[in-house]
């Protein structure tokens, strides 16, 4: 069973712009939906790296490391729905990417998080593509 500990260690790192921190917690077989009809970033991947590849686009707008802060957690059994906020993030062009965030992440009996439905200001990352191309 997940518990509210559980996710909050898992975030640690990310809220101090540890992401590497993040993947170990994270089955290489991922299946990860970013949500959103129109944004470069959005889609089904089904591996950590296919989602690093494909929302490239986005991660290579930013100045620095992402700051991911937990804002609330929901349990129910084995999924966990995970409110965050970007802090203390830039983009290049020197603006803030203050992006807020819904991961619905689905665990496996190890705790591993073996799905994510993530939903995200597509507008806002649409527009930091946009200003901040690869």
């Amino acid at each position: 069973m997940v518990t509210h500990e559980h996710v909050r260690n898992i975030f640690a790192g990310p809220s101090k712009g540890d992401m590497a921190s993040f993947w170990s917690h994270v089955e290489p077989n991922v299946d990860w939906t970013v949500k959103g009809t129109h944004c470069k970033v959005s889609g089904r991947y089904r591996s950590i790296e296919e989602f690093q590849q494909g929302t490239r686009a986005l991660s290579s707008t930013w100045a620095g490391p992402l700051h991911l802060v937990i804002q609330n957690v929901i349990i129910e059994g084995n999924q966990a729905a995970v409110e965050l906020k970007a802090v203390n993030t830039q983009t290049k062009s020197g603006d803030p990417f203050p992006n807020e965030y819904t991961w619905v992440l689905g665990f496996n009996d190890n705790g591993k998080i073996a799905t994510v439905r993530a939903y995200m200001d597509t507008d806002l990352v649409t527009r930091v593509i946009e200003k901040n191309p690869q």
